[in-house]
């Protein structure tokens, strides 16, 4: 007998980017993390345990952590980055990346030269740590030495903590080459430790990318996985070359003793290590590279199904062992709108969280004719990951079947499309979920839309803003039975024609395929959005393409808000 539940994807829809998860076995849950950029609360934690059900238990970032980490300081598009939740040593352990500070801001706000001097010192980079994963939350830990984004903390099985990320390449062969680094990092006082004292080592380069002009090797991870240490990196930038590699080196006795192996293995080849800078050393030589990289790479990408396909930019990936369901992997893609012109294709959602069963093969090289393994590691090699085994793709839906005996079967399917067919309604009037952008020093709170078509309610008394960034956003009001529509684009402001509503009449703005139109209806019919538009009128329509990410720039989603 076996019990089958449905896991729909995205498994949280509207703008939750960047997700890292562990299993918390302690708790026998997933804890999954997303970067939230400029917004307040941030970094929201769910917690799961079937993958089908997701319940927001905490967000990281309060108003007073949002300070420390000076958050009410930062640009568009600013903000922690790309999170990496983990446990080390007992211990929730976050690491993450603050971007974009306007220094000059901050200091007109009352930051001390000390506080910027910090975060500046570690380019942004910084630890937070909890008991709990409902927090409370300590830190931030500024890393000292740290460059680039997309940090990642790993505890090898001697007990030794790495700190991992991507910085761009110090000697660059082409435009947007980045190196991933890797330093030992002390989670005591979360220092970065040099090795070979009294000469110092410090930060060793892993990767620079699969092939030749790859560009932007970011958001690596390191995982234990049997005698392996693997190494998965997003490659191609997150948007349309989005794609996500896997490598591997052989550390049955910890990185430690791999890297000291690998050293014997260069100099026994004739070769030297390449320093990258001073007290820097670089594991990519010309015919010997620690890291081997799977020949089947990328493992996950939707760049080659082509524009037809409406989710795009899949990558930025994290795995995780589930203790019943086995290998996932979670990672963020973006579901698209087609425009008018062949080709064109508009994001408005932002980037949103997907999950996919993950197995591990053997290369059919690897075996001998008699049926046994030819790995030199025979019996401790688990393999490469394979991601929704002979789908090739993100799914639409995986059906997941369980049998008395534990065996564990996937059914993943696509639908045509990820486009819904009928409005859902947001209101914005408020709850415990609103966030807020602390930056525009306003009362703001804001929704994120989850899905299209979106029917948004215009309030009696006040706005409905619908906001992209800080200068591609719209403003509807109502005013003496007349909506009245405020664009921004590109930061200049235009005011546009009023529209009239008719008597006992309310009026909702439905977003929907590139458009913003503004309906007048019963108050009666929004209870069902789709009788509200099919029975209301239409008073007023807008080109809503300002508000996708292609045309505003930036990372985020858009988001809904009411202004008194």
């Amino acid at each position: 007998m076996t019990k089958t539940t449905i896991i729909t994807n995205p498994i949280l829809s509207g703008m939750y980017p960047d997700p890292s998860w562990i299993w918390d076995a302690s708790y026998q849950r997933i804890a999954l993390v997303n970067s939230s950029f400029e917004l307040v609360p941030g970094l929201p934690i769910h917690i799961s345990t079937d993958l089908v059900h997701w319940e927001h238990v905490a967000d990281v970032i309060n108003a007073d952590m949002a300070r420390r980490l000076l958050i009410p300081f930062v640009e568009d598009s600013g903000g922690v980055y790309a999170p990496t939740l983990r446990k080390i040593r007992g211990k929730y352990v976050i690491a993450c990346t603050i971007a974009r500070i306007n220094e000059e801001k901050a200091l007109a706000g009352g930051c001390s030269q000390d506080e910027l001097a910090a975060a500046r010192c570690a380019q942004g980079n910084f630890i937070l740590v909890a008991d709990a994963i409902e927090g409370p939350w300590r830190g931030p830990f500024w890393i000292s030495g740290a460059e680039g984004i997309d940090p990642d903390v790993f505890e090898d099985k001697d007990g030794v903590v790495y700190w991992t990320q991507t910085r761009p390449a110090i000697h660059p062969q082409w435009e947007g080459q980045t190196e991933v680094w890797t330093q030992r990092i002390d989670p005591n006082s979360w220092t970065l430790i040099e090795d070979g004292k009294p000469t110092g080592i410090g930060k060793t380069i892993i990767w620079r990318g699969y092939g030749m002009e790859a560009v932007w090797a970011e958001g690596p991870h390191l995982y234990r996985i049997g005698d392996y240490v693997y190494l998965m990196t997003a490659e191609g930038g997150t948007s349309f070359e989005h794609s996500e590699m896997a490598m591997r080196i052989y550390a049955p006795d910890g990185l430690c003793e791999a890297y000291a192996e690998y050293e014997q293995e260069v100099f026994q080849a004739g070769e030297r290590i390449p320093s990258v800078r001073e007290n820097e050393r670089c594991y990519l030589g010309q015919n010997v590279r620690a890291f081997h990289a799977n020949k089947k790479n990328p493992i996950l990408t939707h760049r080659h199904l082509g524009l037809s396909e409406s989710l795009q930019c899949v990558g930025h990936s994290d795995l995780l062992q589930h203790s019943t369901l086995g290998w996932w992997l979670v990672c963020l893609g973006v579901r698209e709108t087609r425009g008018e012109n062949a080709g064109e294709l508009l994001s408005y959602l932002g980037r949103e969280s997907f999950v996919a069963p993950v197995s591990w093969e053997h290369n059919p090289a690897d075996w001998k004719l008699d049926g046994s393994e030819a790995s030199v590691h025979t019996g401790t090699d688990p393999g490469w990951p394979v991601i929704c085994d002979g789908f090739g793709r993100l799914p639409d839906e995986i059906g997941v079947a369980v049998s008395d005996n534990g065996q564990v079967l996937y059914d993943p399917f696509a639908g045509s499309s990820y486009e819904e067919s009928s409005p859902v309604l947001l209101e914005v009037s408020g709850d415990a979920e609103d966030v807020m952008i602390v930056r525009d020093a306003s009362d703001v709170k804001y929704r994120r839309i989850a899905g299209l078509p979106c029917l948004m309610p215009v309030p009696h008394e006040g706005s409905l803003v619908i906001r992209q960034n800080s200068a591609n956003c719209v403003k509807f009001t109502m005013r003496d039975a007349h909506v009245e529509c405020e664009t921004v684009i590109d930061g200049n402001v235009q005011a546009h024609p009023k529209a009239e509503t008719r008597p006992s009449t309310r009026a909702a703005v439905l977003f929907d395929q590139n458009r913003l139109s503004v309906i007048a209806g019963l108050e009666s019919d929004l209870v069902d959005p789709n009788a509200f538009v099919e029975n209301g009128y239409v008073l007023a329509c807008y080109d809503a393409r300002f508000l996708s990410t292609e045309w505003a720039g930036g990372f985020v989603g858009c988001m809904a808000g009411y202004v008194e």
